[in-house]
């Protein structure tokens, strides 16, 4: 059978099978929910439920329990008929709903010794609207996916870009990455997320990332030069040593050509030769910025960069719940999504 979701305040409702998570229902039904990861790491789908039962990662909570609760609507499946309180719903304009392409290598490029960037092109003609910071899985032989985000500006909609780290064992990274040419098909399903930071907000943005999760900063940084951007962007960007932070001719770049941009990179490990920060990013812009009621923060990277900075940024500095997003990059081994 199916469930009824009914959203708090509001006109929307819609049927879930009990095999589906709230967010997947909702995406059905044409409706769009705040999400970003859609493995429970972010939060950015975290909302209230405040009639019925969900069940999540074997548990089940009912508001006859206690009353309403916070939920993460990508990994909550009703249980009974339920009222939910997502942040924000609504039906999505200018972008579509997620859709399966077919897209082909134009170009591989090794950009550090275990970071590949991967161009990729769609068929003549065709395009595929998608926002910065959004993300896209690559559909594997045996119904695998793998999440991957764009690392392009979403102006190149003829095609995407993205950085792929090798994870041993992983079932794209190393079994069929190596093996890709030039012309070789790929097929995807984008766009996901819903993490679009807005250009024309005043306040700073602090932008955090870790490894691969540079990628969806390089298309946020990359439309925010196309639409010239002015409100003040700072960028920290970790890593073990200076081969995590590959391409650093992107960075130069967006210095030169944004009003208002800092580049701040930061070693965990680095050698005796580095000039720079040092610790953890999260460390260094709460150091820089110890009270961040006046700003806004998107975090991208490693599960436990985004919830170190999460923790200490919500808790310790003052900045809304609200303010803060997030895109955690998780490997294969742990999950069902390779790091990207």
């Amino acid at each position: 059978m199916e469930w009824t979701v009914q959203v708090a305040h509001s006109d929307h409702r819609f049927p879930c099978a009990p095999d589906e998570t709230i967010l997947e229902a909702a995406q059905r039904a044409g409706l769009e929910i705040p999400y970003s990861c859609r493995k429970g790491v972010c939060i950015t789908c975290q909302g209230k439920v405040s009639a019925g039962a969900v069940e999540a990662s074997g548990t089940v909570r009912s508001t006859g329990e206690g009353g309403a609760f916070d939920a993460l609507f990508c990994t909550s499946r009703p249980r009974s008929d339920v009222t939910i309180g997502p942040r924000r719903i609504s039906r999505p304009l200018g972008i579509g709903l997620p859709r399966e392409v077919t897209a082909r290598v134009f170009r591989k490029q090794l950009v550090a010794p275990n970071v590949t960037r991967l161009y990729l092109r769609f068929p003549i003609g065709q395009r595929v609207a998608f926002k910065a910071g959004q993300y896209m899985d690559v559909l594997l032989p045996g119904g695998e996916r793998r999440s991957y985000s764009m690392a392009n500006s979403p102006a190149e909609a003829d095609g995407v870009q993205m950085h792929v780290r090798m994870h041993p064992g992983g079932a794209f990274s190393d079994a069929l990455l190596a093996r890709l040419q030039p012309g070789d098909a790929l097929r995807l399903a984008m766009p996901y997320g819903e993490v679009e930071p807005d250009g024309r907000d005043p306040r700073p943005l602090l932008l955090l990332a870790t490894g691969t999760g540079f990628a969806p900063v390089a298309s946020i940084l990359e439309e925010a030069v196309r639409r010239r951007w002015t409100r003040p962007l700072i960028l920290y960007r970790g890593g073990r040593g200076p081969d995590d932070l590959y391409l650093p001719e992107l960075p130069a770049r967006w210095t030169r050509r944004l009003r208002d941009f800092r580049y701040i990179p930061v070693l965990s490990q680095p050698d005796p030769s580095w000039a720079g920060r040092t610790g953890r990013v999260p460390t260094a812009a709460a150091s820089d910025h110890p009270a961040m009621s006046g700003l806004q923060v998107y975090a991208s990277g490693s599960p436990a960069m985004v919830a170190s900075a999460r923790e200490s940024f919500t808790k310790l500095h003052n900045l809304p719940e609200a303010d803060f997003f997030a895109d955690a990059f998780i490997p294969s081994s742990q999950s069902s999504a390779e790091a990207a």
